[in-house]
């Protein structure tokens, strides 16, 4: 197993402080995802079997975090975790979990004092779960490369260890938790009152409209805000849509999405449009935003290798079916222009 190679296993007992290339104004997350050309390894040392067996009671279970630093140098943590989510936490045999960390031991580590960290797994153990993770990922950054205002992620290789044996070892990824994204946007989530599409900065709902269609996912709402942070950001009048959890996109690939009974379609992978009251012009203008980003969005389909090559050519293929759609004016106006 990798870790046994690098560490000598894992050491239950050790504690190793950050060296000085951990810089005080880091979170754990940011301190992770800042390592762009670098899959960081992640060590977990808990009880694996309790976790799966009392996932959808959430409680919190004592758990052991240990990464490696740049200078080779290792961080233990005493940590919580626990179950999270909702559909994933039902259908799939791991959740995504929710990890905690003392804030009095991140200040003394010289990390920022913001204790949440989330992490989404595969759903069960196998390479085409694994790829599925991968997707989802890609997914998020394919966002990043559309709109400014986005959830960051950083996907990691998950080593789980239970009794101090290595018991998994399979992709993941973490996920930029609520605290920490309207802190580093300086924003306000909007949780209360109703919510419509016109109260949305227009350019922002078009781009994530759009952008739901390319990966083909229809698992979102506004009126409830289903899969949607609403955030109120600096510099911005309305209010900006911020989508999440990409695991019932046709693109992602996972074996349990299926659409909502209310709308025409049978198959995730059918694209929908769920704009509302979308014009010609934007409908134009957006395709052409979509399309001035093809070059780049292609690219970094190519580049994540982190899958099987086939899987790599799939999600290029996927995403060249969107564009070839919008090289067609008259496509592009009947597929999205909805305004009476």
């Amino acid at each position: 197993m990798l870790p046994l190679l690098l560490w000598g296993g894992w050491l239950p007992s050790q504690s190793m402080a950050p060296t000085d290339s951990v810089a005080a104004s880091l979170s754990l997350f940011e301190f992770f995802h800042q390592q762009q050309d670098s899959l960081p390894i992640l060590n977990l040392n808990t009880d694996w079997n309790r976790l799966v067996r009392k996932k959808m009671k959430e409680e919190y279970q004592p758990a052991g975090l240990m990464f490696r630093q740049a200078d080779g140098s290792m961080v233990k943590l005493d940590v919580k975790i626990r179950a999270r989510g909702n559909v994933r936490k039902e259908v799939c045999y791991y959740p995504p979990i929710k990890i905690k960390v003392k804030k009095k031991q991140l200040t003394a580590l010289g990390f920022k004092p913001i204790n949440n960290l989330k992490l989404v797994l595969p759903c069960k153990k196998g390479s085409k779960f694994d790829d599925c993770v991968v997707m989802e990922a890609l997914a998020y950054q394919l966002y990043e490369i559309i709109h400014p205002i986005h959830v960051k992620t950083k996907l990691v290789q998950l080593e789980g260890w239970q009794d101090d044996e290595p018991k998994h070892s399979f992709h993941a990824f973490l996920v930029e938790d609520e605290e920490e994204l309207v802190a580093r946007l300086d924003a306000r989530v909007v949780d209360r009152g109703v919510v419509r599409a016109g109260a949305f900065e227009r350019d922002a709902y078009l781009k994530m409209c759009f952008f739901q269609y390319m990966i083909a996912n229809v698992d979102w709402s506004v009126a409830n805000r289903h899969n949607l942070e609403v955030l109120a950001v600096p510099g911005f009048e309305r209010m900006i849509p911020v989508p999440y959890d990409f695991d019932y996109a046709g693109f992602t690939g996972t074996y349990y999405a299926v659409p909502a009974p209310s709308l025409p379609i049978d198959d995730v992978n059918q694209r929908y449009f769920l704009g509302y009251k979308v014009t010609k012009e934007e409908a134009l203008s957006t395709a052409k935003f979509f399309l001035s980003k093809k070059e780049e969005i292609v690219h970094q389909c190519a580049v994540f290798d982190l899958m099987e090559e086939k899987g790599t050519a799939s999600a290029q293929r996927y995403i060249g079916k969107f564009f070839d759609l919008l090289e067609d004016e008259k496509k592009v106006i009947q597929t999205f222009a909805n305004a009476d």
